[in-house]
C-alpha cells in the first residue's frame, strides 16, 4: 500500500472516530440537560416547601406566644397550683396553608 493510500485511510478513520465521539458527546449533553431540568424543578418545589414551612413556623410561634402570654397574665407563677390547667380561649385567626 502506498503512503498516499495509507494517509487517506488514516484520515478517513480519524474522521469516523471524530464523528462517533461527537455523536456520543451530543447524547451525553442531552442527558445532562434533561437531568439539570429535573433538578431545577425539584429545587423549585423544595423552595416552595421551605417557604410554606417557614410561614407555618411563624404562625405557630405567634400562637404559642399568645398562649403563653395568656397563661402568665392570668396566673402568677407563685400562686399556680401544681396541677393547674388554664382555661384558655383557643380561637385565633385561622390561616390556610396549601
Amino acid at each position: 500500500m502506498s503512503n498516499r493510500n495509507r494517509t487517506n485511510k488514516q484520515s478517513k478513520n480519524y474522521r469516523t472516530k471524530q464523528k462517533e465521539c461527537m455523536h456520543t458527546l451530543e447524547g451525553r449533553v442531552e442527558e445532562l440537560e434533561s437531568e439539570n431540568t429535573g433538578f431545577r424543578i425539584k429545587e423549585s418545589a423544595l423552595k416552595s416547601e421551605i417557604n410554606t414551612l417557614s410561614e407555618q413556623l411563624e404562625y405557630f410561634q405567634g400562637f404559642m406566644n399568645k398562649m403563653m402570654s395568656l397563661v402568665y397574665k392570668n396566673v402568677s407563677s407563685s400562686k399556680m397550683p401544681e396541677n393547674y390547667i388554664p382555661d384558655i380561649d383557643f380561637e385565633m385567626e385561622e390561616k390556610e396553608y396549601n
